[in-house]
C-alpha cells in the first residue's frame, strides 16, 4: 500500500506527463492552469489508491521478463532489490483480470483462469505475495484490500477464504464478465494436499522444494498452462535453478543484476541507490554475493564442486586414436528400481594424470531392469575388451539380476573383460582399504578445479549432478549422484593403475614412439637411402 504523500507525487507525475509538461514549465504556468492540475491530480490519486494496475510502470528488465511469455517455463534470476516479485504478480493481476496494458507483449490468456501464487511459508506468503497482489498483509484490515496489484473493484470480496491474516483463495472479476480464481499455498504444505485440480497459472516466489514444484506444475498439464518463478539462487545451482541455469527445454530465464537496474525508478523515486548498494555489499556473506548482487546462482558452504568455469570439450576435439600414452577403463554404478544404473567411458593419460570423462550412459526403466539389455553398450566393437569396474555389491547373488546369479558372473558369462576385485578406495597409511566416497570425491573435485579431470560436454546428466551437489553438516551427500559414483568409481581405476592401454601396443612400441616424439637423430652421415623421405 503506498501512503499519501507517495500517491500524490505519482499521480501529480503521472498528470504531468500525460499532458507533455516539463519541470521547468511547471514554475511558469498560470494560476489556473495550476490550480487545473492540482485538481487532477488529486482526482488520480484517489484513482490509483485502488487501482494500481492501471497505472503500473515497469523496468526495462521487468519488460524483458514479459516477453518471454511464449515460454511455458519461465523464470527471473535476480539479485536482491531489484523488482523480481513486483514482476511476477503484476503479470499475475493480468491474467487473473483480463486487463492488459497498451504495451504488454507477452502472453494473453483470453478467458477467466485459475492461478496458485506460492512462497516459502504463510508468513512470508502474507507478507509478500499477500501484500503485493491483495495490498494488505493481514486480510482483516479491509480498507488496504485492493492497494495491491489486483485492483478492488476486482476482487470479489464475499468469495475470500480467509485463516486469520491469511487469504487461501479468492475470485478475481475478469473483463469477460466471468471470475478467475486466485489461490495462495506455502512450500510447507503436503503434496497431497495439493492434489485433484487444475491450474492456468501457478507462480513461485523464491526457489521451491522439488517435489511441491513437480505436483503444482502436474496441476497445469491438461490446461497447456503456464509457469512463473522469481528467485535470488541462494541455494545454488540445484533443482529447479539447475533446470533454468543449463536451459533444459521448456524453460526461458532472464538474470538481473544490480547492474541492469537504475537508481530510481520509472517514477523517478529514488530504487537502489549507489550508496546503499555498496553498503550492502559490505554486509553481505563472501558465498552469499553473486547471488545476492548478480543473480548467479551461489555455490554455497555446503556445495562440493565450487568452479566458475568447468573443463568441458567437445565431441572430436580431441582425438584419442591418436594420443600418446592413452588408457581406458569403464566403470558402472547399479542400481535399482529409484537409482539409475550409469556406464562411465573414460580415457587416462598417465603421464599427465590427466582424465577426460568421455562418455556416459543412463540406463533407466525397463531395460534397467533387464541387464542382459544394456550389456548390448558393453559388446561394441568399439569398447569390447575394455577393463570394466564394479562396486562392491556386484558380487552379490541375485542383486541387479534377478537371478541366481551376480551381475560381476553374468558380465563374465559375456566374456566381458571385469576386473577381478570390486574398485575400492587405495590403502590409507594405515594400510585399511576401504569405500568412503569421500576420498573419490575429493580427488575428482581437485582434478577438477585444475584442469586434470576434462567432462565431455554430452555428459550432461553428470554436469547437472556435479552443478547440484552438496554436503550437509553431517558430512552426508545429497542425491541423485548415480553419474557422480560411476565417474567416481572410472577415476579411481585409472589412477590405480587398472586402466588399460586400448591399442594394444606393447611397452618397446610405445618406448619407440616417445622416443621418436622427443629424440631428434642425427642422419646427416647416413647415405640419401637411409635417411627418412622428407616431402619439403
Amino acid at each position: 500500500m503506498l501512503g499519501t504523500d507517495q500517491l500524490m507525487s505519482r499521480a501529480l507525475r503521472w498528470a504531468v506527463d500525460e499532458h507533455d509538461l516539463t519541470v521547468d514549465a511547471l514554475k511558469t504556468i498560470p494560476g489556473p492552469l495550476k490550480s487545473q492540475l492540482v485538481d487532477l491530480s488529486i482526482v488520480v490519486a484517489d484513482d490509483m489508491k485502488y487501482n494500481q494496475l492501471k497505472y503500473f510502470r515497469p523496468f526495462e528488465h521487468q519488460r524483458q521478463f514479459f516477453r518471454t511469455g511464449s515460454a511455458d517455463r519461465r523464470g527471473i534470476l535476480a539479485a536482491n532489490r531489484v523488482g523480481k516479485t513486483v514482476s511476477t504478480c503484476y503479470e499475475t493481476a493480468m491474467h487473473l483480470t483480463g486487463l492488459y496494458p497498451d504495451w504488454w507483449e507477452g502472453h494473453r490468456f483470453t478467458s477467466p483462469i485459475t492461478a496458485m501464487v506460492a512462497g516459502e511459508g504463510w508468513s512470508q506468503v502474507a507478507l509478500v505475495l499477500q501484500n503485493e497482489l491483495l495490498g494488505t498483509q493481514d486480510v482483516k484490515i479491509t480498507e488496504n484490500l485492493g492497494t495491491g496489484a489486483i485492483p478492488r473493484d476486482c476482487i470479489v470480496f464475499d468469495t475470500m477464504r480467509n485463516d486469520g491474516a491469511n487469504n487461501i483463495g479468492c475470485e478475481i472479476r475478469h473483463t469477460s464478465g466471468s471470475n478467475s480464481y486466485l489461490l495462495f499455498a506455502n512450500y510447507t504444505q503436503e503434496v497431497r494436499q495439493l492434489q485433484g485440480f487444475k491450474l492456468n497459472l501457478a507462480v513461485f516466489d523464491e526457489q521451491p522444494p522439488d517435489d511441491f514444484f513437480s505436483e503444482i506444475v502436474t496441476r497445469t498439464a491438461t490446461t497447456q498452462g503456464k509457469v512463473l518463478c522469481s528467485f535470488t539462487p541462494l541455494k545454488g545451482l540445484n533443482g529447479l535453478v539447475s533446470k533454468f541455469w543449463n536451459k533444459e527445454q521448456g524453460y526461458e530465464y532472464i538474470r538481473v543484476s544490480w547492474d541492469d537496474v537504475p537508481e530510481y525508478s520509472p517514477w523517478g523515486e529514488p530504487f537502489l541507490l549507489a550508496s546503499t548498494r555498496r553498503q550492502l555489499e559490505k554486509d553481505y556473506l563472501p558465498h552469499e554475493r553473486e547471488a545476492r548482487i548478480a543473480g548467479k546462482p551461489v555455490m554455497g558452504k555446503g556445495a562440493v564442486f565450487q568452479l566458475g568455469n568447468w573443463p568441458t570439450y567437445k565431441t572430436g576435439e580431441y582425438d584419442f586414436t591418436r594420443m600418446m600414452n592413452i588408457h581406458r577403463v569403464i566403470a558402472l554404478d547399479l542400481g535399482l528400481v529409484n537409482d539409475k544404473t550409469v556406464i562411465s567411458l573414460m580415457y587416462y593419460d598417465p603421464y599427465e594424470r590427466t582424465a577426460f570423462l568421455h562418455r556416459q550412459i543412463v540406463v533407466q526403466g525397463i531395460e534397467e531392469a533387464v541387464p542382459t539389455q544394456y550389456i548390448n553398450h558393453l559388446l561394441r566393437p568399439e569398447v569390447f575388451g575394455c577393463p570394466i569396474v564394479l562396486p562392491a555389491d556386484a558380487s552379490t547373488a541375485g542383486r541387479y539380476t534377478m537371478s541366481a546369479n551376480s551381475i560381476r558372473e553374468l558380465f563374465e558369462s559375456y566374456e566381458l573383460n571385469v576386473v577381478d576385485k570390486p574398485i575400492m578406495n587405495p590403502p590409507d597409511s594405515q594400510g585399511r582399504v576401504t569405500n568412503h566416497k569421500a576420498y573419490g570425491i575429493n580427488q575428482m573435485r581437485q582434478m577438477l578445479e585444475v584442469g586434470n579431470l576434462m567432462v565431455n560436454e554430452n555428459c550432461t546428466h553428470f554436469l547437472n549432478e556435479a552443478q547440484n551437489y552438496f554436503v550437509d553438516e553431517k558430512g552426508r551427500f545429497s542425491d541423485p549422484d548415480d553419474c557422480i559414483d560411476s565417474a567416481r568409481y572410472a577415476l579411481l581405476a585409472c589412477l590405480q593403475g587398472i586402466a588399460e592401454p586400448w591399442d594394444n601396443r606393447t611397452p618397446a612400441d610405445r618406448m619407440r614412439a616417445q622416443r621418436d616424439r622427443y629424440v631428434t637423430k642425427d642422419y646427416s652421415n647416413k647415405p640419401a637411402w637411409k635417411q627418412p623421405y622428407d616431402p619439403a
